[in-house]
């Protein structure tokens, strides 16, 4: 944590034994779910990547439920402080090249109200997921920023209007 403001620090760059921790975790949980499952990880400067490849044979449905479930956990093992938290997504099928473009959509949409209206707009419930593509699709975009709070299910983004000056 930043001992000037109280918030977590930007994620590290390379953090190879958070990797490693995601690779086991997800490997141990999935094999005792029965799940024929390979996986492939990648590390990228805010990120860890786990690919989630269903093999023939495989009778686990990797519902996006279950893949939620197991992201929530993984993250907790990975992440136990705040300090050097790198966000750990799952994917089944491979990594996605882009973003839903709905949740683009609904990115922009919330921006420009957020700036219409001048007020903070709370989003919930949303996936993890689904919050990351709304952060990222509105990291450049002026005249607002974002902001995730709280916990758990309880966790809901905010859509800010950007003060004079900002961005």
């Amino acid at each position: 944590m930043d001992e000037t403001n109280g918030t977590a620090g930007p994620p590290p760059a390379e953090a190879p034994e958070k990797v490693a921790r995601a690779r086991e975790f997800c490997t141990g949980l999935l094999e005792r779910l029965g799940a024929a499952v390979d996986l492939e990880v990648k590390e990228t400067a805010d990120q860890i990547g786990v690919a989630l490849n269903p093999r023939a044979g495989n009778a686990l449905e990797l519902s996006s439920a279950l893949v939620e479930a197991i992201q929530y956990l993984v993250n907790r093992v990975v992440n136990p402080r705040s300090e050097g938290r790198k966000w750990v997504n799952l994917e089944v099928g491979g990594f996605a090249q882009e973003g839903d473009p709905a949740v683009k959509a609904m990115a922009e949409r919330l921006a420009a109200t957020a700036i219409r209206t001048g007020k903070v707009l709370a989003v919930a419930p949303i996936s993890a997921r689904e919050r990351r593509q709304i952060h990222l699709a509105l990291v450049d975009h002026e005249g607002v920023v974002t902001r995730s709070e709280g916990e758990g299910i309880f966790r809901q983004l905010l859509v800010i209007p950007a003060a004079r000056g900002e961005r």
